[in-house]
């Protein structure tokens, strides 16, 4: 089965659903370690995978989509893409101008076969943003060693007057999004790392651990969050468990 969404009324409720979230949402209560996260990754894995094609058309005209405009989500760099097109994934791209799909867990570090695909670590970002990236690990950057400042369709080489926290910034090994999706991000790993541990490159997630920690605590779980997650689990029939219950981060990753 996929996420419990809501509850089940309790003449409905079998012994095993009752051990999987408390009143207050947290998922499996009772369960910690290994065992918590083999459990979350056999109730959230993606039970209809969409393909990439697909899934980057819905992530353009639907997911994404907001009133005919699409953001990117490293810069906020917007890109007009009708919700009707019957090409979204061209009209993002358009020779390059425009968005191309962002992995956030980069594909030659596991995101193969169906975790290629999942939309619950796909994101929209500028062209030029989502090369930067490449398949750096996230990080906090010195701003005095950043070697790029990315804010819509500008780069900058040196540090930004104003709205500083507006600008995602790398350097040649590392990538800093902008403060308002460092959470979306970090969450975004810990799902990757949890459901797809048998593909993902451990020492790829180590090296982000603890920053991954601090932005999910810097950055908690918002309604629009919330909405994409639900909107996915429309699609690929699951959630992403870590935006349902924050705490999961601290159970699993971050109390060490």
């Amino acid at each position: 089965i996929g996420e419990v969404i809501t509850a089940i009324p309790d003449d409905e409720t079998s012994d095993d659903d009752a051990d999987s979230r408390n009143p207050n949402g947290t998922l499996f209560p009772n369960l910690s370690g290994e065992a918590l996260s083999d459990q979350l990754a056999k109730e959230f894995d993606v039970e209809n995978s969409l393909g990439y094609d697909k899934a980057r058309d819905y992530m353009f005209s639907e997911l994404d989509n907001d009133n005919g405009v699409v953001r990117g989500v490293y810069s906020g760099f917007e890109w007009p893409i009708s919700p009707n097109s019957a090409t979204p994934r061209q009209d993002a791209y358009q020779n390059g101008r425009g968005l191309n799909t962002e992995h956030s867990w980069p594909q030659s570090k596991g995101a193969k076969g169906v975790a290629k695909s999942d939309l619950h670590h796909l994101f929209p970002a500028q062209v030029r943003v989502n090369s930067s990236r490449g398949s750096s690990p996230f990080a906090e950057i010195d701003d005095s060693k950043t070697r790029w400042w990315f804010i819509d369709l500008e780069r900058l080489s040196s540090i930004p007057g104003t709205n500083i926290d507006d600008y995602s910034e790398a350097t040649a090994a590392a990538f800093e999004p902008r403060e308002q999706v460092k959470g979306d991000i970090a969450r975004a790993q810990f799902y990757f790392y949890t459901i797809y541990r048998d593909r993902a490159d451990a020492s790829f997630f180590k090296q982000q651990q603890d920053t991954l920690c601090a932005w999910n605590e810097l950055d908690p779980v918002d309604e629009s969050e919330k909405r994409r997650s639900q909107a996915i689990a429309v699609k690929q029939g699951n959630e992403n468990p870590f935006v349902i219950d924050p705490s999961l981060a601290n159970r699993l990753y971050c109390n060490n």
